[in-house]
């Protein structure tokens, strides 16, 4: 059984924490989206990428932070991707009023995957505190106990990892 344990040992935000992700409630949140938006960051694997792919082919839009747009770059599919410092587009995030990438307003539902662990954190704390209008969904290999909901804690566990979002994908 999933425990809710955070990666980081001292990573423990208080009484409200992320609750573990169901596969078919993500795919769900995503299809009720207006807005979704994948956060990726350069912490994922090939078989990740490739999942990221096929989440912008789903409609889901797709922005790199740091330096995972190198692997959009090699793989010539930066037309569907959209870059930005992690930091910064958190802000922008904030923001209720922010445009979005494409001006159609911001995003109400934020996935993120493949941050690096202590940054992805904090930027998914503020998007709890900060930010009634969106949620943040952690589809990572890491429990975020800052988002509102997580994957557990399967960094050890990559097949299980993949296959939890293979079915999420399924599920659009």
């Amino acid at each position: 059984m999933a425990e809710a344990k955070p990666f980081d040992t001292a990573n423990i935000p208080g009484p409200k924490m992320a609750m573990i992700a169901k596969t078919k409630a993500v795919a769900s949140m995503i299809k009720r989206a207006k807005r979704p938006l994948l956060i990726v960051g350069p912490d994922i694997t090939d078989e990740m990428f490739k999942r990221v792919l096929e989440f912008s082919k789903k409609g889901v839009q797709v922005v790199a932070t740091g330096s995972a747009i190198k692997k959009f770059v090699e793989a010539n599919v930066v037309d569907n991707v959209k870059y930005a410092v992690l930091h910064e587009l958190t802000s922008f995030i904030l923001d209720p009023e922010w445009p979005g990438f494409d001006g159609e307003g911001n995003y109400d539902l934020i996935l993120f995957m493949g941050t690096i662990y202590y940054h992805g954190s904090q930027m998914m704390a503020a998007i709890k505190n900060f930010a009634p209008h969106t949620r943040a969904i952690a589809i990572d290999r890491y429990y975020h106990p800052n988002a509102f909901q997580s994957f557990p804690s399967l960094w050890k566990k990559e097949e299980e990892y993949i296959a939890m979002l293979d079915e999420v994908l399924a599920g659009l």
